[in-house]
């Protein structure tokens, strides 16, 4: 019987598993891990930098000015207004300074509202009151057009003439003025509230990716030193030092944006506004003065009016006089209670002059404030022509020539914070000013620093 013979097959040696991350593989996966870390850290420097410039546009180019041409156009079409009240208080045939003033704030008007249409940035919101300002103003020219030919012709019509102007000035002109301010003004604060959100997680983005790219780096380095026995790699070295250059000089930038747009829209601009306003109020007040005088039927009107502007521009509080609020601003005081565009001023002083200059508007705002009550004091004592002489004069004294000197104080103190508002816009661009050319170039140098480094490394396994 055959025996079957059982041959015993020999041991397999054990299987190896070899892994599919062996060095050359793990050099050029962190080349292209470096090189796409590299291109996202520069979308990200792109990316930052185009919020930080919108902003910086926004406040310094599109949104303030034209709130700024807004209440220009309401200072200027007020002071046409008044200008031409006080032209039909003289005798008709009197040709006095008043048509002159009136036809250089028409021309002033038409300037500033072709200004504030070449920048229109929000659409209808801005088109609106614009084309309503075009036609009105053009209505409002012929309606005192009207009352100028009926003063010429001694045809007492002439008031109801005028007051179908001031009507149109009161109910439709000022209103279409403050109309395009706050539409600018509800972008305005809207971009720079949105700003700092949008800034922080964009460049919370941007430090991410430099810190990735530096790490990555950092690892590469280490990785090389270990398994391949090599020393330091000087182009890592060099990447690596790029990158943390690139991430302190662009974060640096936008420091040095974030605090001129701080400078731009709070510390200048806030003043701005507000003294722009007061401004306007100003005049439209001055026309109220030159109304009670050239309507006196309904003079309770024209000094209800007056009153309300008069404390929209400055109103002490209780217990205390307008006249020591200059005192007492003067010293740096905080004067409780005090309210009012140039209260607003006086609680955002911050540049070199600027407290001198409003103290000095609140003085000549007070000189103005005593010549009108002795205006109201002729005309109620039965002393019209002198009250009129009062309130239309320019001599020293005068009214005009109180309001001029107030107009000035008030000019003065508003160039101080237009220069500083200017200056912070002018250098916030500039900090930006090529950070994403800068950013191209120093994202290709660390590319080409990280491709240099690795390629011979790699060229060893081929």
């Amino acid at each position: 019987m055959a025996s079957a013979i059982m041959q015993t097959a020999p041991p397999r040696p054990p299987v190896r598993h070899v892994s599919h991350w062996n060095t050359p593989r793990i050099l050029r996966a962190g080349r292209l891990s470096l090189l796409i870390l590299d291109f996202v850290m520069l979308a990200a420097a792109w990316g930052v930098t185009s919020v930080h410039r919108e902003a910086m546009k926004t406040v310094g180019k599109n949104a303030a000015p034209s709130i700024i041409a807004a209440q220009h156009i309401k200072a200027a079409i007020a002071d046409m207004d008044a200008e031409a009240a006080n032209e039909l208080l003289d005798p008709p045939g009197a040709i006095t300074e008043s048509n002159d003033a009136y036809e250089a704030r028409r021309i002033e008007a038409a300037k500033t509202l072709i200004s504030a249409a070449e920048n229109i940035t929000y659409g209808e919101d801005e088109r609106g009151p614009i084309a309503a300002l075009q036609v009105g103003i053009g209505t409002y020219e012929r309606l005192i057009q009207r009352a100028r030919d009926l003063h010429e012709r001694n045809d007492p019509k002439y008031v109801e003439a005028y007051r179908d102007a001031a009507k149109l000035l009161d109910a439709t002109l000022l209103p279409a003025a403050e109309t395009l301010d706050k539409a600018n003004t509800e972008v305005l604060e809207h971009t720079y509230r949105e700003q700092a959100g949008h800034s922080s997680s964009s460049q919370s983005l941007f430090v991410f990716c430099a810190v990735m790219l530096v790490m990555a780096l950092g690892w590469m380095q280490l990785f090389l030193t270990k398994r391949m026995r090599r020393a330091i790699n000087p182009q890592l070295l060099l990447a690596t030092v790029v990158a943390l250059f690139w991430l302190s000089s662009t974060l640096g930038a936008y420091a040095v944006e974030r605090r001129q747009l701080k400078v731009a829209r709070e510390d200048a601009f806030d003043s701005i506004h507000a003294l722009w306003r007061a401004r306007a109020d100003a005049y439209w007040a001055n026309s109220d003065e030159s109304r009670s005088l050239l309507d006196p039927t309904h003079l309770a009107d024209h000094e209800r009016d007056f009153a309300g502007k008069i404390d929209a521009f400055a109103k002490a509080p209780a217990g205390m006089k307008l006249e020591e609020l200059p005192q007492a601003e003067r010293s740096g005081i905080s004067v409780k209670g005090f309210t009012g565009y140039l209260a607003d001023e006086f609680n955002n002083i911050t540049f070199r002059g600027e407290r001198e200059a409003a103290v000095l508007a609140l003085t000549r705002f007070n000189d103005y404030l005593a010549v009108t009550r002795e205006v109201r004091r002729l005309d109620s004592t039965g002393h019209h022509r002198d009250a009129i002489a009062l309130g239309t004069g320019t001599e020293s004294g005068q009214s005009d020539w109180a309001f001029d000197r107030l107009d000035q104080a008030l000019g003065a103190t508003i160039d101080i914070n237009q220069t500083a508002f200017d200056n912070a816009v002018t250098n916030g661009f500039s900090a930006l000013e090529g950070v994403d050319l800068k950013a191209a170039i120093l994202a290709a140098i660390i590319g080409v620093l990280a491709f240099l480094g690795l390629a011979p490394r790699i060229r060893e396994y081929q």
